[in-house]
């Protein structure tokens, strides 16, 4: 009787081992789960977010990307906004390990294709005046990103943020409204899947 029960036993016991090992084979491989998230995500590789902001959301947004901003962050230390109908700002340059503080008056035009152009009207150096000449002139002897252009004629920096790199945050400027003191951009975003997917 006990012999019974125990090849009964036995024979559960291997089915049972048999079954888990089918069940641990037909398991996908890391590699493959990977690669299939990676091609589902690139026929949605952006993810496109609209939003209006006021001027302290987006000095708070600068902040956070000015230090992940390396073609930038060497030009510039730091950008402070006040929105009106014109814009107040606040800039640190970087010159010679120094920061070099700028306030400007500042006409913000939105151009086709989502970008910026910034006419300053007015710029000083803490209380004294700084004629335009002399600030445009040390403008074009910084090392702007390719996307930043000086244009010292109109006295405007244009920000072409269709030229700018779109990984992993692309920017593209809708509107400004000086009622409500908002601007309104979309952001699009490359999933971190695919940013990886495209690592050396």
């Amino acid at each position: 009787m006990w012999k019974k029960a125990f090849v009964t036993l036995l024979s559960l016991n291997i089915l049972i081992v048999v079954m888990m090992t089918l069940f641990w084979g037909s398991l996908p491989q890391k590699q493959q789960v990977q690669h299939q998230v990676q091609q589902a995500t690139a026929s949605h590789s952006l993810a496109t977010v609209q939003l209006a902001v006021g001027d302290a959301a987006l000095n708070t947004f600068m902040e956070y990307a000015l230090s992940g901003q390396k073609d930038l962050n060497h030009v510039v230390s730091y950008v402070r906004l006040t929105f009106a109908d014109q814009w107040q700002v606040k800039v640190g340059f970087n010159v010679a390990s120094r920061i070099l503080p700028f306030e400007f008056v500042i006409d913000p035009q939105v151009q086709q294709g989502g970008n910026l152009s910034l006419h300053v009207i007015s710029a000083s150096m803490g209380q004294i005046g700084a004629p335009l000449g002399v600030v445009f002139f040390v403008f074009d002897h910084l090392s702007f990103p390719a996307w930043i252009r000086v244009n010292g004629q109109s006295h405007s920096l244009e920000l072409n943020f269709s030229e700018r790199p779109q990984q992993p945050y692309g920017i593209h400027i809708i509107s400004y409204q000086p009622t409500t003191r908002l601007l309104t951009l979309r952001i699009s975003m490359v999933p971190k899947s695919v940013l990886e997917s495209h690592k050396p």
